[in-house]
């Protein structure tokens, strides 16, 4: 079955597309629009993306990851999407090829992640999958991850105290230490240290794989 059968073409389906860069937003939305029947709406911070998603119904959403300052922006909308749907398909877009990136999208809740440079027979591949509430993620991404997985693994389970698994989670959703301090109330030299003992635990040689085995601690738990 081609991507082009997968939705029938006299579904008219409503789409949003959160991204804060307009000419993306457009270029996608009539990449869409010019092989399927559809409205597109576009939404350019993720205040705008929860208000129309709550005033409309959406068939599918397209969010890229980052938004604005955050590069994990993205992210944090569809965790909190998540919480109250998680029926609406969620692909993600977006211009990072980190497989820590491509992971944390789909275990927060998207359906399929793409880059956003990828051809236009992909990206409708991706687009139709997903809108059929289908997996999807890129050649790319899908190498990367299983790479990935194959030189990071966690080799046993570290015993962490309460606070070390704090500062985990905050480095694995992307944080700096400054932020960590201060969500946290803790000092700088204090987050410091105790990201010193997570890599000796976790056998992490930089914190790019901290990030990597952070995540996983977390998936295995």
């Amino acid at each position: 079955m081609s991507a082009a059968e997968l939705v029938p073409e006299t579904a008219t389906r409503k789409i949003l597309i959160i991204d804060d860069h307009p000419v993306v937003a457009e270029g996608w939305g009539r990449i869409i629009s010019d092989r399927m029947p559809c409205e597109v709406m576009a939404a350019a911070t993720t205040r705008e993306g929860w208000q129309a998603w709550r005033k409309h119904q959406f068939d599918m959403l397209v969010v890229d990851l980052s938004i604005g300052d955050s590069k994990v922006a993205g992210l944090k909308l569809i965790e909190r999407l998540r919480r109250v749907d998680r029926d609406v398909p969620i692909l993600v877009f977006t211009m990072h090829d980190s497989p820590v990136m491509a992971r944390r999208a789909l275990t927060s809740g998207a359906n399929g992640i793409i880059n956003k440079d990828a051809p236009t027979g992909e990206i409708m591949e991706a687009f139709q999958t997903v809108m059929k509430s289908g997996n999807y993620v890129d050649t790319r991404f899908a190498r990367s991850m299983a790479l990935m997985d194959i030189r990071h693994a966690v080799p046993n389970r570290a015993a962490l105290t309460n606070r070390e698994e704090e500062i985990l989670g905050l480095i694995s959703e992307g944080l700096s230490y400054r932020e960590i301090a201060e969500r946290i109330c803790i000092s700088y030299k204090t987050v410091s240290n105790v990201t010193l003992t997570l890599k000796s635990k976790l056998g992490a040689t930089h914190l790019a794989d901290l990030v990597v085995k952070g995540i996983k601690y977390f998936d295995e738990m």
